[in-house]
């Protein structure tokens, strides 16, 4: 698990200290405060492949799959920092900050993650990126690209040649130094392909039959789930009740739909850490404490750490009320807060949130 983290120069942040985290862990705060994007910053840190990591990150706030930035020489310095992936750095006076770094507080190896100029260099019909160095003659062509590092030690390169092939060159596992598995459940759901596809893979082991005990929470009547073909192939997910036919899950609502994606997620984080945006979307506020103890008893069976984050009330009694069955591992809720366009967090005690939350006339 992560113990704490500390995050310097990513989006909104130009530093953030969290000095301790739980098994559970849930961030509050007004809109615009980096809600989402500290769940970003612990995907990327924890996660397997940092280098791919950073390109969908990138991509999942553009909304669209990166193609290479535009070159012109020197000038490439106001062409390309306009792509989206230079959106990850923050942007103090409207310009990236020089690096991101990502990682436990005072850690030898955090991620780090930096642009410069390259020399590129053609040997043998290959391209090799070098750095430019102070005092080093102009030679041409030279290009900006991403250098990604854990600790000293470089272990990736974000080309603007690369994004489109990115399939092909990100598929390797790299050196990463102990990663977890990390399952990302964003605040509009999974798409009906990823919720198919994460079903599937509970096929072997008790993974399905948690997330059917997971919608009796809801629908008590629940008996099982099953995946039938619909059309251009796609996948329609059909809910058995008792006495009743099959039905379209989708017909039930919009909160037994996202109790069944923090099922498959949960299952699917096994061993590694669990990232949930806007916990509250689509589910009523008095399911949500039972869901949390649901959560609570889950995350100590499938070994894993939650990240969450909420705008609701609802959900933050909820938590609290649930964080009783996790009291020997901990549980932290953080108010991200920002002051003169700086963003710190402040933990909120667990045993008078209540209060706390007083002192501030919105949770959103």
């Amino acid at each position: 698990m992560l113990k704490s983290l500390e995050i310097s120069g990513f989006k909104l942040f130009d530093k953030l200290l969290l000095p301790k985290l739980g098994r559970m862990n849930l961030f509050v705060g007004e809109n615009n405060t980096g809600k989402s994007c500290l769940l970003e910053a612990v995907g990327m840190v924890a996660g397997r492949n940092p280098v791919a990591d950073i390109v969908e990150t990138a991509e999942s706030r553009s909304k669209e799959i990166l193609r290479s930035w535009e070159i012109g020489g020197l000038n490439e310095v106001e062409t390309s920092l306009l792509h989206p992936i230079f959106d990850l750095f923050h942007r103090p006076e409207g310009r990236p900050s020089g690096a991101i770094s990502i990682g436990e507080i005072g850690e030898s190896h955090p991620l780090r993650v930096d642009f410069r100029w390259h020399h590129v260099v053609v040997e043998d019909g290959l391209q090799r990126y070098v750095p430019v160095e102070a005092g080093d003659l102009a030679q041409q062509p030279v290009e900006m690209a991403l250098r990604i590092f854990r600790g000293d030690e470089q272990i990736g390169l974000i080309t603007r040649r690369m994004l489109p092939w990115r399939n092909r060159t990100l598929t390797g596992r790299l050196n990463i130094y102990d990663p977890y598995g990390i399952a990302y459940l964003p605040a509009s759901g999974f798409t009906d392909e990823k919720a198919a596809s994460l079903w599937d893979t509970l096929v072997q082991g008790p993974g399905q039959d948690i997330v059917l005990d997971w919608l009796r929470i809801i629908e008590p009547k629940v008996e099982d789930l099953v995946y039938v073909a619909g059309r251009l192939r796609s996948r329609i997910p059909l809910i058995k009740l008792s006495g009743e036919g099959r039905i379209p899950l989708r017909s039930m609502g919009d909160g037994i739909t996202r109790l069944f994606h923090i099922g498959l997620a949960m299952a699917s984080a096994s061993g590694g850490i669990l990232l949930i945006d806007e916990f509250e979307n689509g589910l009523h506020w008095k399911a949500q404490e039972r869901i949390w103890f649901a959560l609570a008893k889950a995350s100590l069976q499938f070994n894993v750490q939650i990240f969450s984050t909420t705008h609701s009330r609802d959900c933050i009694e909820g938590f609290t009320r649930a964080s009783k069955a996790l009291e020997s591992e901990g549980v932290m809720i953080y108010r991200l807060e920002k002051l003169h366009g700086h963003i710190f967090a402040a933990d909120l005690p667990l045993l008078n949130v209540d209060a706390a939350l007083r002192q501030h006339s919105e949770v959103r």
